[in-house]
């Protein structure tokens, strides 16, 4: 059989553009982040060049332009940007879609995910809609398992969509607030040359550090676990265990390069086969040191942390979409894509790039 992988992509970002000017100086008087690692004496040097890179100290985070949805519009609305976007890409007609897989930050409701809307808002008649959603860590599940279904003749084409939106997730004045940004990105996966596609992935979970980063309802500022109970504030990026979420950043180069290489490895290649490397983007050091790790040079390394901060799991399509447009990515090349996530999961794919 034929290879199975991306057969057209696309991004659905917002108009307003939110600069470091909505901040002012109003952050000087904010405490210092829960994610901050900076000053932990167990940071590895991959973090610790890569934070000096960035500009350690920097009350923006090293984000200096970040997409914010407007008030009336949805998640989905974002997402089914995107994926027409990518259907319009593969040269593809809606009616052509067999199923939608959809990861969502935050959902539009609690039930149903966005799946469905996603299926309405882009006249997917033939589809279903599921949700298969693992934080920023979903493109990799979702791209294995478009491919397993495409592989067994369940599906021919079918649309991965992620989105992250931290303007409705964190704090707008909290010293996190300017490394988030909104985005939906998607993709079309079906039948592609034989030897293109996906040809190897890793993934493994680590539920001990599943307190460390959580989106949780708050009560008097505080979030809560008993989110059952009155709460009395949005739902927000918080932590119920501080020092797993720091712990999680310290080990974050090591454990992309141990997934990285696994995920080549199930492919029958090696570091020195990759031709471009993407990942999430979670702060402005975080995919450089990631790229360190690797020891991979910086030329191979697309990040846009500057012009769109951090879109959790939709960071990895985005960065794609901007390499292409910007002659980066050509067919043949091999690329590499890594994804950690709350939870703790993290997940890597690899991919011959055969794309329009």
């Amino acid at each position: 059989m034929s290879g199975v992988g991306f057969l057209g992509i696309g991004v659905g970002l917002p108009e307003t553009v939110r600069t470091n000017d909505f901040w002012a100086d109003r952050l000087a008087s904010q405490p210092t982040d829960f994610l901050a690692i900076h000053d932990r004496p167990d940071v590895s040097r991959e973090a610790t060049a890569a934070m000096a890179r960035a500009g350690a100290g920097d009350p923006f985070g090293g984000s200096k332009l970040r997409r914010v949805i407007a008030d009336d519009e949805d998640p989905s609305d974002l997402e089914a940007r995107a994926a027409l976007a990518a259907i319009a890409d593969a040269g593809l007609s809606p009616r052509d879609i067999d199923l939608v897989l959809v990861a969502s930050l935050p959902s539009d409701r609690l039930i149903p995910s966005n799946g469905p809307a996603v299926q309405a808002k882009c006249g997917l008649v033939n589809a279903s809609a599921w949700s298969l959603d693992v934080g920023c860590a979903s493109l990799p599940p979702q791209l294995l398992t478009a491919s397993a279904l495409v592989r067994t003749g369940a599906a021919r084409y079918v649309l991965v969509v992620q989105s992250q939106l931290g303007s409705r997730t964190v704090n707008p004045m909290s010293r996190n607030a300017p490394g988030f940004g909104d985005g939906a990105a998607a993709a079309v996966v079906g039948q592609v040359a034989d030897g293109f596609g996906l040809l190897g992935t890793y993934m493994r979970t680590d539920g001990s550090f599943r307190d460390g980063i959580v989106l949780a309802p708050s009560r008097g500022g505080t979030p809560v676990r008993d989110f059952w109970h009155t709460c009395d504030g949005p739902p927000l990026l918080a932590t119920f265990d501080p020092e797993m979420a720091k712990l999680a950043g310290v080990k974050g180069p090591e454990l992309c390069r141990m997934t990285c290489i696994d995920a080549l490895s199930a492919a029958g290649l090696t570091i020195d086969d990759v031709d471009v490397f993407v990942c999430n983007q979670s702060m402005a050091w975080f995919a450089d040191a990631c790229r360190l790790a690797l020891a991979l040079p910086v030329s191979k390394l697309v990040e846009t942390f500057e012009e769109f901060a951090n879109v959790g799991a939709a960071a990895v399509l985005l960065n794609l979409s901007v390499a292409r447009s910007r002659g980066r990515l050509k067919s043949g090349d091999l690329v590499l894509m890594y994804s950690p996530a709350a939870g703790f999961t993290r997940s890597a794919a690899v991919v011959r790039w055969s794309l329009r």
